[in-house]
């Protein structure tokens, strides 16, 4: 069931970029998108919340899904605390994403919602067909955006798969 999640603001990570690009949105891309995120940003200030749901529930504009959970109910270990949302108000397009998270910060009343990065569903869920069905490269996939939102990878270093 969608749950209603206080906010006291939405930041954009200073990883935002340079995790974007590594999945292929460029600052280009990336601006070609901006009023689109604008919006949403703007959405969430305004209300000072936002909607959390879950496999069970239908997508409404502005809402984030729990990236955990796949749709058998079963968990992605290393994208817990993290959120995704489409980019766009159109039903129709399920691409770009955009991840999100929630920060607690001093002094806050609630938490922050931070913007972490750009990414398609394949990128960040694994191709349809049996590439979903190989847990080593799933995992892959799911240790790559881990390691990129965390900072974990060395400046001017990339992840491929192996």
């Amino acid at each position: 069931m969608a749950r209603r999640v206080r906010i006291s603001c939405v930041e954009t990570s200073k990883l935002f970029q340079k995790i974007s690009e590594e999945y292929g949105f460029t600052s280009d891309v990336v601006m070609s998108y901006f009023q689109d995120i604008d919006d949403l940003q703007q959405l969430w200030e305004k209300q000072q919340e936002v909607w959390v749901y879950s496999q069970n529930e239908r997508f409404r504009y502005g809402w984030i899904k729990e990236s955990h959970l796949k749709k058998d109910g079963s968990l992605v270990p290393l994208y817990i605390g993290l959120h995704h949302t489409r980019v766009l108000d159109d039903s129709d397009e399920k691409d770009p994403l955009l991840v999100v998270s929630f920060e607690s910060r001093q002094g806050l009343a609630h938490p922050v919602l931070v913007i972490l990065t750009m990414i398609d569903h394949a990128d960040m869920f694994g191709e349809l067909g049996a590439a979903k069905h190989n847990a080593q490269q799933m995992y892959f996939i799911h240790k790559k955006l881990d390691q990129l939102i965390s900072g974990d990878i060395p400046e001017g270093q990339s992840l491929h798969e192996p």
